[in-house]
């Protein structure tokens, strides 16, 4: 059964593992500035998609925040 909620720890974890350092704590930069590429936003989305269900594009121009608010936004959906 998917989780009904993206948390901050979420978006931590799933940012730590495609390779952001811990003590960039901004989510509110885009990828591009993060400098995580093509390929992280993928495996972002791919993990994203395996917990909640939810498939995304992810954009070099979006942020992570950005995405969350999407998937917590997505899934507030899914419920009502």
């Amino acid at each position: 059964m998917p989780a009904n909620t993206f948390t901050e720890a979420d978006l931590r974890a799933l940012l730590l593992a495609v390779g952001l350092g811990p003590a960039q704590d901004d989510y509110t930069l885009t990828f591009e500035q993060l400098e995580l590429d093509s390929l992280a936003r993928v495996e972002i989305a791919t993990r994203i998609e395996d917990r909640f269900g939810l498939i995304l594009e992810i954009a070099a121009e979006q942020s992570p925040a950005q995405v969350a608010e999407l998937v917590n936004s997505r899934l507030a959906g899914a419920v009502s």
